[in-house]
């Protein structure tokens, strides 16, 4: 029950965090759902230029600590258009990607 609360007030301030930075060039999120048990993010995107809205699964992902960096990885991806999938499992899937001295610890404890 804590983890679903928790989750809940994530999914605002992330939401918020998202679309008045990364997101922001090219559109914004409109529902962003995580589950941090079973490790996963769900967003729907309304993306400039598309006329439907499109929808993005990280189906897994991993936070991890090295020599007082950190790193995020992501293990599986799903999206609402076949070719997103694809191309988002090559570049995103199995990479690390460092994340902020600032987020790194934090996401590490909330994720």
């Amino acid at each position: 029950m804590f983890s679903g609360v928790k989750d809940k007030v994530i999914e605002t301030a992330a939401l918020s965090y998202l679309n008045s930075t990364l997101l922001e060039p090219y559109g914004r999120a409109t529902h962003l759902q995580l589950n941090s048990e079973a490790r996963t993010i769900k967003l729907i995107l309304e993306l400039k230029g598309e006329a439907v809205p499109v929808e993005l699964e990280l189906t897994e992902y991993e936070i991890t600590q090295e020599d007082g960096r950190y790193f995020t990885v992501v293990k599986g991806v799903r999206t609402s258009r076949e070719w997103l999938t694809a191309f988002a499992r090559d570049q995103l899937c199995n990479r690390r990607f460092e994340l902020g001295p600032k987020a790194g610890p934090l996401l590490m404890k909330v994720l």
